[in-house]
């Protein structure tokens, strides 16, 4: 392919400035740009972590009901939704820092709205708000750090990148239920904030790396700023996943403490301790055996974690719910986003980035909303099944994207 040999080429070049001015780093992944950018993924992952888990008890505590908790959570994916579509080809026309920055402002801002909102209308303005921070962030984060991936260890870089996500994962739930029982809502919307506003700070550290040369400002049309069709059987897939990650995110709170679970929080741990584990070495893995090695696997565990959870009754059966979750997602999610930088052009990073994500974000809006309306209509019971089979259709984008490769062969 002419576009990985033109890679390889430049990624040999050790010690040779890039088009941007920047010394080539060959294979190696701990240059200070990629280390600044892994540590705001982590302070903006704790900060959105912490509230993911709470704020579904929040509503709730506002006089909502499960519904209304759902719509709170998958506002978010929403309003992701509604901008991706330009916000992608943006991070190709433009350049991959701003919108960073843009999205990090975002995220510490929509801290504000909730610290302020005392009823539902307001708090799903900050949804709003941070969702719109996460269409910017995502989507331009991920295509800076396939900029600066190496070839080679492309895999790897993904795994570790979304690793720190992980880490935020792992503490950010039960801190943020921590911070709630003992200082309250407020308390725990400053705190949010505050790590957003370091993610801000540490995103200033990170150089552009994109070589002016592949920046190429083709207007916004419908036909080619929308989408990236070589992206959508990933996009796809990431639907899937969404959908049980959506119904996770809204609902394992209120579903755990109905089983008689006093901090949910440890569930999110837990999955995030497995999440880890599976992205260190997922990663890797994928580079050397193929993204289906540890796609197709992740895909299998991730649903039998939600078909599994109608029989959790005790901490241990939510535990081992948690760590097949973990584990799964831990092993998909980086394989899919690997898959689609193999897949589509440099120079249509960001638009496949957004359409990837777009995928994402429909299956988590899908999967708080809708789920959220079947469990409080026909109960969890029905719901988590419903869940687990979503997400096993992912395993279909797979399929398809071999039949699509195959048929451009012939």
């Amino acid at each position: 392919m002419n576009t990985e040999a033109s890679e390889s080429s430049l990624a040999s070049a050790q010690g040779v400035p890039d088009a941007a001015g920047l010394p080539d780093k060959g294979d190696r992944l701990l240059t200070s740009d990629f280390v600044s950018t892994l540590t705001a993924n982590f302070a903006n992952s704790f900060g959105m972590q912490m509230l993911v888990a709470t704020l579904p008890v929040y509503v709730i505590s506002m006089g909502g009901n499960q519904a209304a908790a759902g719509l709170v959570s998958g506002a978010l994916a929403v309003t992701a939704l509604m901008f991706r579509p330009f916000i992608g080809w943006l991070t190709d026309a433009w350049r991959r820092r701003p919108l960073v920055l843009i999205g990090t402002s975002c995220y510490g801002m929509a801290s504000i709205v909730y610290l302020l909102a005392g009823s539902l209308p307001l708090l799903l303005f900050g949804r709003l708000v941070h969702g719109f921070g996460l269409c910017c962030y995502t989507t331009a984060s991920n295509a800076y750090v396939a900029d600066i991936a190496p070839l080679k260890r492309r895999g790897e870089t993904i795994g570790l990148f979304a690793s720190a996500q992980s880490l935020g994962l792992i503490f950010g739930p039960v801190a943020g239920f921590m911070l709630v029982g003992s200082i309250g809502f407020h308390r725990l919307f400053y705190f949010s904030g505050g790590l957003a506003f370091t993610a801000f700070f540490l995103s200033l550290i990170a150089r552009e790396r994109r070589p002016p040369s592949e920046i190429v400002r083709r207007p916004w049309s419908p036909r080619t700023g929308i989408m990236a069709l070589d992206a959508l059987p990933m996009a796809w897939m990431a639907l899937c996943m969404g959908m049980g990650f959506g119904a996770v995110s809204s609902f394992i709170a209120i579903f755990a403490r109905s089983r008689g679970i006093q901090n949910p929080g440890f569930f999110f741990t837990v999955q995030a301790l497995a999440l880890l584990v599976s992205r260190l070495f997922s990663g890797r893995l994928s580079d050397r055996y193929g993204r289906g090695a540890t796609l197709v696997p992740g895909l299998i565990l991730m649903s039998s974690a939600l078909a599994l959870l109608p029989l959790a009754h005790g901490v241990f059966s939510f535990a081992i719910s948690a760590s097949l979750l973990g584990l799964g997602f831990g092993g998909a999610q980086p394989a899919t986003m690997a898959l689609l930088i193999d897949t589509v052009r440099p120079e249509q990073r960001g638009l496949a980035t957004g359409t990837y994500y777009t995928g994402f974000d429909g299956g988590v809006a899908l999967g708080s909303i809708l789920l959220g309306a079947v469990s409080e209509w026909w109960g969890f019971g029905l719901m988590w099944p419903i869940s687990a089979t979503c997400t096993l259709l992912g395993v279909l984008g797979l399929l398809f994207k071999k039949r699509r490769a195959a048929s451009a062969h012939r």
